[in-house]
């Protein structure tokens, strides 16, 4: 399927949140999102309007929803949050060994509650990011991946949980990482190269096709793994209606609202009528 450009007049800024960088997604296709102020919201897509239901310590990035509707977040005071619907913070899991990650980035479960996280690292030219995993239940994580990597950020499983995506950010790339049959971490592929650019998010369609959010250019992507095709979804040069984007998730009961965080801007940007819908998350049974 070839995309042709979205009409940038069309796209729906959703108001009321705090220069949000990424999006979770609920079992019924609800939203979440988190601010630079400490915030965590609800996101209204019947009223295109967001509301605050709790505040963590510290900023909180990346976020994963169990079936009960709780929040999993990366919480970068170096641990991972679970916060209840009703908005009660708890610590679900700490770094490797107990000490508290560089930078908790984002986490994904798997069928069975295992979350992956990813640590960023330090942010400096140094590559040592981590790719982490905290069995069900949460307390200590484990190395799971054992080289460091390039600053990862936003991660993803494809729908036969064999891969890992994640994005190297200062790579400029998306990698995966294979998942052995008995869990363990196989070989790393870098699957495709953006040169210029800064990846940030990045989610899998129903189709199995990568929609990767880059916060420079300001710009989204749609990447085909069988074709190895990257066509261009939407792009602002000027930052007025796409701004910043650093996450994109698939919303709604049908899974078919494209939902883009904006860091830069004081909104959640939405498409509909995007022609794709989003791969069904993982949201396992915890307590």
């Amino acid at each position: 399927m070839t995309f042709q450009a979205y009409d940038l007049n069309l796209i729906e800024h959703i108001r009321g949140v705090d220069h949000p960088e990424s999006i979770g997604i609920g079992p019924a296709g609800e939203a979440y999102t988190t601010g630079t102020g400490c915030q965590v919201y609800r996101v209204d897509l019947a009223h295109n309007a967001a509301q605050q239901f709790a505040t963590t310590a510290a900023r909180c990035l990346g976020s994963a929803v169990d079936e009960a509707g709780n929040l999993y977040l990366a919480h970068t005071a170096g641990d991972v949050l679970r916060v209840t619907p009703d908005g009660a913070i708890s610590q679900y899991a700490t770094g490797p060994a107990g000490e508290p990650f560089m930078c908790t980035n984002y986490p994904a479960f798997d069928r069975v509650g295992n979350l992956y996280v990813s640590d960023s690292g330090d942010w400096s030219e140094t590559i040592n990011g981590r790719i982490c995993r905290i069995s069900p239940g949460g307390g200590q994580a484990e190395l799971w991946y054992p080289e460091p990597v390039d600053t990862p950020n936003a991660i993803a499983l494809d729908g036969d949980e064999r891969f890992l995506y994640f994005v190297e950010t200062f790579g400029s790339a998306i990698a995966r990482i294979e998942i052995k049959r008995d869990g363990t971490a196989g070989a790393f592929e870098r699957v495709v190269h953006m040169p210029r650019h800064i990846p940030d998010g990045i989610a899998f369609d129903d189709q199995g096709r990568l929609w990767i959010a880059c916060h420079r250019p300001d710009a989204i992507y749609v990447f085909d793994l069988s074709s190895r095709r990257l066509e261009l979804f939407a792009n602002d040069w000027r930052g007025e209606r796409l701004r910043g984007p650093t996450d994109v998730a698939f919303a709604g009961s049908q899974r078919d609202v494209l939902l883009a965080a904006s860091l830069d801007n004081l909104v959640v940007h939405r498409f509909d009528n995007v022609g794709a819908r989003g791969l069904p998350l993982n949201h396992p049974a915890l307590t």
